[in-house]
């Protein structure tokens, strides 16, 4: 069975450890790389993000049969690839710890986004006539008011292959960077398409548009 290490107050190189020390671990992958920033007309929204420990530490475990128990760490990675992407997506972009916002700041963002590494599976062959490595993952982004309500839900899937070779760490490592690539590409070209998405949008462009007179005229007539 597949597990998922992410320990909490650890560095990464610890969570590694204690993964190994759980399972027995003999291949170890660390996902590393540097993922392009998408050339995109920011959305005009001033959007909070949140990366958890668990993103942070995220640690893949699994015990293959017939081959060995493999570890992969896609924390930094995780990082890596959302921190700048979310920069390019929206106007303005600033790290958040929780939900609420605390009143004083409440009115300073738009909204908060929380991404989840929901899923991870992989696939290295062990016949002789396969030859690639399968990486296939899904993310999970949570789109909140300010407020902690939560808008909508959306998740992200991304898959790569390599051509096995036999440095079977660095196949696995290069698929997974496809996969993360792939997720990149579609948050940036889809997000703002996303039904919820788009009409969440669409009313903090009219909040913008209206006077702040106007606007506490019509909360008063609501409440």
């Amino acid at each position: 069975m597949p597990i998922v290490c992410s320990v909490r107050h650890l560095h990464r190189s610890s969570a590694l450890a204690v993964c190994s020390l759980l399972t027995g671990c003999s291949s170890s992958v660390v996902v590393e790389s540097s993922f392009p920033t998408p050339l995109i007309e920011p959305l005009p929204v001033r959007m909070g993000i949140i990366f958890s420990e668990e993103l942070h530490n995220f640690v893949y475990a699994e015990d293959i049969p017939e081959q060995s128990t493999w570890t992969i760490t896609l924390g930094d990675a995780n990082v890596a690839m959302l921190q700048p992407l979310f920069d390019s997506l929206f106007e303005e972009t600033r790290p958040v710890s929780e939900l609420p916002i605390d009143v004083a700041n409440i009115e300073q963002l738009d909204g908060v986004l929380r991404p989840v590494l929901e899923k991870f599976e992989f696939d290295v062959p062990i016949g002789e006539r396969d030859e690639f490595v399968e990486v296939w993952m899904q993310y999970k982004l949570m789109l909140y008011e300010p407020d902690g309500e939560l808008v909508t839900e959306w998740p992200v899937s991304g898959y790569g292959k390599s051509e096995l070779s036999r440095d079977r760490e660095d196949a696995v490592l290069k698929a997974a960077i496809v996969a993360m690539r792939e997720v990149g590409a579609t948050i940036s070209t889809k997000f703002s398409e996303q039904p919820q998405v788009s009409y969440w949008l669409g009313e903090k462009q009219n909040e913008a548009a209206t006077p702040v007179g106007v606007r506490a005229v019509e909360s008063r007539v609501n409440d």
